[in-house]
């Protein structure tokens, strides 16, 4: 009995250390600044980082495409081509009004292009794309022509 007692002082004293103790927690995050060139698409954007321009490709969704592209042998259709012009000019809207623009590279295939998060005011700009139905997630079948 004394050391369910003794168990619950400690458990009540931790809990409470935590509740009045403001925790600090910091990023170790590495994210590199970046300034708007030029919007491809809704998933291409050139930006210039470290005073060299370099193109980089949104991680983990897909945008629509402009225009058919006869090696991915994907269907493509108008519908396609009006989603990605919004998509586009979405993309281009809101990195044009940004405050910061931040990368978190993710990954430098074969042929050196690189995917990135990009971050708009500490936002990311594919969940925005995400939540405004202008991209999918990688892993998701795409239906802009359904």
């Amino acid at each position: 009995m004394k050391s369910l007692l003794a168990y619950r002082r400690f458990l009540f004293a931790t809990l409470a250390l935590l509740v009045c103790d403001p925790v600090t927690a910091a990023c170790l995050c590495t994210y590199t600044p970046a300034k708007l060139v030029d919007v491809l698409d809704g998933g291409n954007i050139v930006f210039e980082i470290t005073g060299e321009q370099k193109t980089i490709r949104l991680a983990g969704i897909i945008t629509p495409r402009l225009k058919p592209n006869p090696q991915l042998q994907k269907p493509w259709c108008e519908a396609e081509g009006a989603k990605a012009i919004q998509a586009k000019a979405y993309t281009a809207e809101l990195l044009s009004q940004a405050s910061q623009i931040t990368l978190d590279e993710q990954q430098v295939d074969e042929a050196g292009e690189i995917t990135a998060v990009v971050y708009i005011d500490n936002f990311s700009l594919g969940q925005e794309l995400l939540y405004k139905y202008l991209a999918v997630e990688n892993n998701e079948p795409t239906q802009w022509c359904d």
